[in-house]
């Protein structure tokens, strides 16, 4: 017995990740949760992080920063790849699964530059890649100028320190896990709902890997049940709606303390102008059913799919 746990433990997994500093610090996340196991990150550069002039939908969509890694995971390069779970489209790689999800991180966005959107001046320049976000602001503020802004963390702050733009929006969880010195402030779930996922790591693994099963082994044990409940709602929804980053959506389950689980979503038209809302509740294990009448009741109300490639 002694002999198995001891060469459990001086087996090495091979994490692959993203390499900007927010990836490297979720993927150390992982790392550290899996002591007594030992593991190394393996940065990898996706074509999400190196064309950073065009939105995202013009270069292949949000999935387009988990492929290279999925690449790794089917070639054996990697055992274990660990993504940020929003940028995980609803249909991933064959032969591969999530076999953690990781709980939650405060799931709101945050301003920065400003201490509110109220306090923003009229005709603002506000930067941002999401067009969940964009559609948001301009649902509160129409007045505001919502500019591209991609990159790194780092590299958005730094465009906003050279006065590029009066204020950006971040993801908190992202904030959080860097432990950035900078001032912030979060957003009001209710005037910004988050995107499906946000806030959520996911370990992804491959089901042909020859050592599969110690791997999900040693990874399994991070799940948070409650948190793969409330993003497994999300997703349904996403994938009710067809849901890409060419379309403003937000969907966002929690627990209470009885025990349901609580989702509501929302889509917009792009500038904002229009936006509809569902929301319902039931048990957790009924998340994916969930979603799927979530998705149903925002199509009805909107009119149809067509609304959505608007």
């Amino acid at each position: 017995m002694q002999d198995k746990k001891n060469s459990e433990t001086s087996r090495l997994l091979t994490i692959a990740t993203r390499k900007s500093n927010l990836a490297m610090a979720q993927a150390q996340l992982v790392c550290d949760l899996i002591e007594p196991v030992q593991a190394q990150l393996v940065g990898m550069s996706t074509p999400g992080d190196e064309n950073l002039v065009k939105p995202l939908v013009e270069i292949g969509g949000k999935g387009v920063f988990i492929k290279t890694l999925e690449q790794a995971l089917l070639s054996g390069s990697a055992d274990c790849a660990v993504h940020s779970l929003k940028d995980m489209e609803t249909q991933f790689a064959p032969d591969t699964q999530i076999a953690s999800i990781l709980p939650r991180e405060d799931p709101r966005d945050a301003i920065l530059g400003a201490a509110s959107l109220d306090e923003l001046a009229i005709n603002a320049k506000v930067g941002t890649a999401s067009v969940r976000r964009k559609a948001q602001l301009l649902k509160y503020r129409p007045d505001l100028d919502v500019q591209l802004l991609r990159g790194n963390i780092n590299r958005r702050i730094a465009c906003l320190e050279n006065n590029e733009y009066d204020a950006i929006i971040l993801a908190v969880a992202g904030l959080k896990r860097l432990n950035l010195n900078i001032a912030y402030s979060p957003i009001d779930i209710n005037k910004m709902p988050p995107a499906a996922s946000q806030g959520t790591l996911a370990v992804q693994i491959y089901e042909c890997h020859p050592e599969y099963e110690f791997i999900k082994q040693t990874v399994s044990r991070l799940n948070c049940n409650n948190t793969r409940s409330c993003v497994t709602a999300e997703r349904a929804t996403l994938a009710g709606l067809d849901g890409s980053c060419r379309t403003p959506i937000s969907a966002y389950a929690y627990i209470s303390s009885s025990g349901k689980l609580h989702l509501q979503a929302h889509i917009y038209s792009p500038d904002g102008a229009e936006s509809y809302s569902a929301s319902s509740s039931g048990r957790p294990d009924n998340a994916t059913e969930l979603g799927q009448k979530i998705a149903q009741d925002l199509l009805e109300k909107c009119g149809g799919k067509l609304f959505l490639s608007s």
